[in-house]
């Protein structure tokens, strides 16, 4: 039995597939989501549904980079599924949020956690990655005790489920999410803060000349800060009262979601080589366009690291050519010239 995939307008036309979904307008938010309520089976990579009819909804439920979806529709995928199917692990009136399951803090923050603001019930049971952080779960308890929603979470490990009369929320398309995330932080404070991200506790892209770069921004009154440090209401805190950020590119910068229109942020980043590496490239500097931001991209250069952690989970050629696996060094002037700092 092959998979049959429909878009959008073929869910406006056939009956059979408009009652299968919901359009709900989120809590707080000026957008609406269409959300599947149905029997459907998903894994916890992808959050891919396919119905007990295997249908599948590409237009609505594709993030990230879409070429992953292609093995979906390979026979040698389908035979095996339909194999499996019926020994997945089973829940029922369960509400899919989803996270990374290699704990991707921009993954969770950009493409998930936009999701839980498109829920019409007061009591659900949430499904979450069961390597979502700490910090993670406890934000999403404040935004629904905000709404009054009564959660339980559900934790999922990897591989296949199947759900029963569940929800699952539509992946947004990025200026949507943005906007939603911006929305938390409307209570911005007007202390204007100028803020040095330090990555010195992370496996790579750390600045090897920190100290000499250290040495001048306490002049300029800058707080140094380890975000590992901050829960996620006081990251949004902290970037939302800031003028100026400056920060080697990672996920941290995402929290850029929550700044200010004008804020300055100032990204440190490696030389970017290969066409792969254009979804790290362009990934603040698209939000900083959409939140109409101060955006600045100082290019360092790159020293390699070696971590055998991260070599684990990286495909090894792009380990050893990438830059975005290294760690950094920048030219202090070229800092010194974009904060116009002479001294």
């Amino acid at each position: 039995m092959k998979i049959s995939d429909y878009n959008n307008l073929d869910i406006k036309k056939q009956e059979n597939l408009t009652s299968k979904f919901q359009s709900i307008k989120g809590n707080n938010v000026n957008f609406n989501c269409n959300v599947l309520n149905d029997n459907f089976y998903l894994d916890t990579h992808n959050y891919y549904p396919i119905t007990e009819e295997m249908f599948t909804f590409s237009e609505l439920f594709m993030w990230g980079d879409t070429l992953k979806y292609d093995n979906f529709y390979k026979k040698d995928f389908i035979d095996n599924f339909n194999i499996n199917k019926k020994n997945f692990k089973s829940f029922s009136n369960t509400f899919i949020l989803g996270s990374s399951a290699q704990d991707n803090y921009y993954r969770n923050i950009i493409s998930f956690l936009p999701r839980i603001f498109y829920t019409d019930k007061k009591k659900i049971n949430i499904a979450v990655h069961r390597n979502t952080p700490n910090k993670l779960r406890n934000f999403i308890k404040i935004i629904c005790n905000k709404n009054q929603i009564e959660t339980k979470f559900i934790f999922l490990d990897d591989g296949f489920y199947k759900f029963k009369n569940s929800q699952i929320p539509q992946f947004l398309n990025q200026n949507n999410s943005i906007k939603i995330l911006n929305n938390l932080a409307s209570n911005k404070n007007d202390n204007k803060k100028k803020v040095y991200i330090s990555r010195q506790n992370c496996n790579y892209r750390n600045l090897i000349n920190e100290n000499d770069i250290l040495s001048f921004l306490s002049k300029l009154n800058f707080q140094i800060v380890d975000l590992n440090n901050f829960s996620i209401p006081d990251q949004i805190d902290l970037f939302s009262s800031a003028e100026t950020i400056i920060s080697s590119t990672g996920s941290g910068l995402v929290n850029t979601v929550f700044c200010q229109k004008g804020t300055k942020i100032i990204e440190i980043t490696p030389k970017y080589n290969h066409k792969y590496e254009d979804i790290f490239k362009n990934r603040y500097s698209s939000i900083a366009k959409i939140l109409g931001l101060d955006y600045f991209s100082l290019e360092a250069d790159s020293i390699n690291v070696d971590n055998s952690k991260s070599r684990r989970t990286i495909i090894p050629q792009i380990y050893n050519e990438s830059n975005y696996f290294k760690d950094l060094i920048v030219k202090v002037q070229k800092l010194k010239n974009i904060l116009n700092f002479n001294n």
